[in-house]
């Protein structure tokens, strides 16, 4: 935390995108819960509103880079934040109205924003920290994007289960942190252009294609890529399956009872933020490849016993306080993951390429979002139940590590 106290613009940085990610998720939660629990009766369309909220990032991920390397990150950031400002006030309609396709239209503007902030986000964070600073800041920078995203999905359960119909107070409130968080970012300093020469075209793809040829001539690069790519079709699988385990097959929650699944996206949320803290202390005393390998395996082993919870363990005979053990090894584990090799993305490109390199990573992120989305909503669509799903998606993604490990070693060469 030392390296966030002793800079003022990183202070600005940190605060304008964790009000910002809490937003999105506040809003992306409620009506994930809404899709599931009071929408369709009988359905879990969630699948539809992960799959709405990723496709942006699939769009318009390559001009975002692009534009994040012609102008200063700053203006990028500071322009979002005031973007999201009119899309909060958007969400506070559309959550009143309770309309499917209105919520949706809100969802995927607020994912058009994203897309457009991402880059620059992550891209300015070598801008503003000497190396030796990195990993610190990383891991502060992680432990508050995943606090804002798991607190933001935590709070819709108790809004739904005692605003009723009264659901626009919350999208007032997202316009008041939006207005706060464009405060914030005023505190970023100026940071010039990297490369103000760079032709930003009518493509939405922008230079996404070409970046990726060029990346691709770095097969270890390109591989973290995808591996982290695949962290995020985890994620985005499980905090669905952490939704759908509320149903029949799971806790068999009453109508009522959305704050329970609040309280185990909060448990999730805590053990995330304590794991970006001791990551980096962690990685002073075991190789970072290990840590981060070590990390998905015991992410792939949580989320295997969850599939107790339900039909070995229900709720009376102590369901709930299973899953939410488990759900805080995930979290542990995923944090250890997870900042060893964004640290890697952000040290390992040239300069000149951070903003594109993460474009790229934000266009193939959020493309195993969308597949996340997709994944769910086939196979809960073919009757298999969450915890078994969320199950074969950290599957996946330690097959992934395991195939490319050579490439994955290659994380200690840097961080």
């Amino acid at each position: 935390m030392r390296v966030v106290l002793r800079n003022r613009s990183l202070q600005g940085f940190v605060g304008a995108q964790f009000l910002g990610a809490f937003n999105d998720n506040l809003f992306k939660q409620l009506v994930l819960l809404l899709a599931a629990r009071r929408l369709f009766p009988g359905q879990d369309m969630q699948g539809v509103a992960f799959a709405v909220f990723a496709l942006p990032f699939v769009l318009f991920s390559g001009i975002a880079g692009d534009l994040s390397e012609r102008v200063s990150k700053r203006s990028v950031i500071r322009s979002m934040k005031v973007a999201e400002i009119g899309i909060a006030a958007l969400g506070a309609w559309a959550l009143q109205a309770a309309d499917w396709h209105f919520l949706l239209g809100v969802l995927f503007l607020m994912g058009v924003h994203s897309a457009f902030f991402g880059p620059a986000k992550y891209g300015a964070i070598p801008e503003m920290v000497a190396e030796k600073d990195m990993l610190p800041a990383n891991g502060v920078v992680a432990m508050t994007t995943f606090l804002a995203t798991l607190l933001g999905s935590a709070l819709p359960g108790p809004l739904l289960d005692h605003l009723g119909d009264r659901l626009w107070i919350s999208g007032a409130v997202c316009v008041g942190i939006a207005m706060v968080g464009t405060l914030a970012s005023a505190l970023i300093r100026p940071l010039p252009a990297k490369d103000p020469a760079r032709k930003v075209g009518p493509s939405p793809f922008g230079s996404l294609f070409a970046t990726m040829r060029e990346l691709r001539a770095d097969r270890g690069i390109f591989y973290v890529l995808i591996v982290h790519s695949f962290f995020w079709f985890n994620g985005g699988v499980l905090q669905q399956a952490i939704t759908g385990l509320g149903g029949p097959t799971g806790l068999n929650l009453a109508a009522d009872e959305n704050s329970l699944i609040s309280l185990l996206l909060a448990i999730l949320a805590v053990s995330i933020v304590t794991g970006s803290l001791l990551a980096p202390v962690i990685a002073r005393r075991v190789p970072v490849a290990k840590l981060a390998f070590g990390g998905c395996v015991a992410m792939l082993g949580a989320q295997s016993a969850l599939t107790l919870v339900g039909p070995v363990v229900s709720r009376a005979q102590g369901g709930l306080v299973l899953a939410a053990a488990l759900l805080a090894i995930v979290g542990l584990a995923g944090a250890c993951f997870v900042v060893p090799v964004q640290t890697f993305l952000q040290s390992a490109p040239p300069e000149g390429a951070k903003g594109r390199t993460f474009a790229v990573n934000n266009f193939l992120n959020f493309l195993f979002i969308f597949l996340a989305g997709v994944w769910y909503l086939g196979l809960t669509m073919a009757g298999v139940p969450p915890a078994v799903i969320a199950a074969g998606a950290a599957a996946v993604m330690l097959g992934v590590v395991v195939a490319g490990r050579r490439h994955v070693a290659r994380l200690g060469l840097v961080t």
